[in-house]
């Protein structure tokens, strides 16, 4: 982390010395300078004042400032980083883009089982859950601690498509594409036995169990789950990105995801939900 900003602080160091227009010191700043930490935080999450103390470099060279003479800073640095058709200069907010990347390995994970990379990292950290149940204990790599950081970006945007069923919990995963935010909102019953949605398909019929529905759920969520078809109960439960392309996950689409919600909670405080944790 050190290096990148070393590195960084160099590049900027020597641009200043050039008297360039505002055109190619933002081509500058989007090819080179907020491409320098990329590879660091796909791998960490950078602590936010790093973040901003990055963010402020790269905006005093913006702005033309020096290390002798400080220019007026006009616009915030959050308005800059806005899209161009929104008013922006489509600057990047670090920290929201290091989390999108970051949030890549968890997708990553929970995708690719198989993988080495998922096989190890179950065997070390979670070996008698999911990845989602995995808790941050002492003693965990601060990379792993990372990445577990960065599952609420997951639980946010992405659902399951149901195959056979035996992945998903009923109670705490995204599932319900009628549904805002996919979860259910039925109350769990007391003394409950249904846990995964294959408890909820009929066994020989290899459909909804419907008086099942109807006794466990609100009348409307029932209905809504009596309409999603069950036509792969052979194969595994799969999931995907809401709203991207395929399903897939993809860094670009996912950052924008986050600065919509950022904005969304700015605009309603009252109903904001921590977005994430501070490190």
């Amino acid at each position: 982390m050190i290096l990148s900003l070393i590195k960084l602080l160099k590049k900027l160091k020597g641009w200043k010395e050039k008297h360039l227009s505002f055109v190619r010191r933002g081509i500058l700043i989007k090819a080179v300078a907020q491409t320098i930490p990329t590879y660091i935080m796909s791998v960490f999450l950078l602590p936010k004042n790093l973040c901003h103390h990055l963010e402020k470099i790269i905006c005093d060279f913006w702005w033309g400032s020096t290390t002798g003479l400080k220019k007026m800073h006009w616009i915030k640095w959050s308005k800059l980083c806005k899209a161009k058709k929104d008013g922006g200069m489509g600057f990047r907010d670090l920290r929201a883009f290091n989390e999108a990347l970051l949030s890549k390995q968890s997708w990553r994970i929970q995708t690719q089982q198989n993988s080495l990379m998922a096989k190890v990292l179950k065997a070390k950290y979670f070996s008698h859950s999911t990845f989602y149940e995995a808790k941050v204990k002492p003693g965990i790599s601060y990379s792993w601690r990372n990445i577990l950081h960065s599952r609420w970006i997951l639980k946010k945007c992405c659902f399951w498509t149901i195959g056979n069923g035996t992945t998903i919990d009923i109670w705490k995963d995204n599932w319900l594409p009628f549904q805002n935010g996919f979860k259910i909102l039925s109350k769990e019953p007391s003394n409950n036995t249904l846990v995964k949605i294959s408890d909820l398909i009929d066994p020989n019929t290899k459909d909804w169990n419907i008086s099942i529905l109807n006794t466990t759920f609100m009348p409307i969520e029932a209905q809504q789950i009596s309409q999603i078809p069950l036509t792969n109960t052979t194969e595994e439960d799969d999931i995907v990105c809401a709203g991207i392309n395929h399903g897939d996950y993809i860094v670009k689409s996912v950052y924008c995801a986050i600065k919509t919600w950022e904005e969304q909670t700015s605009d309603n405080p009252s109903n904001s939900a921590t977005l994430s944790n501070p490190i």
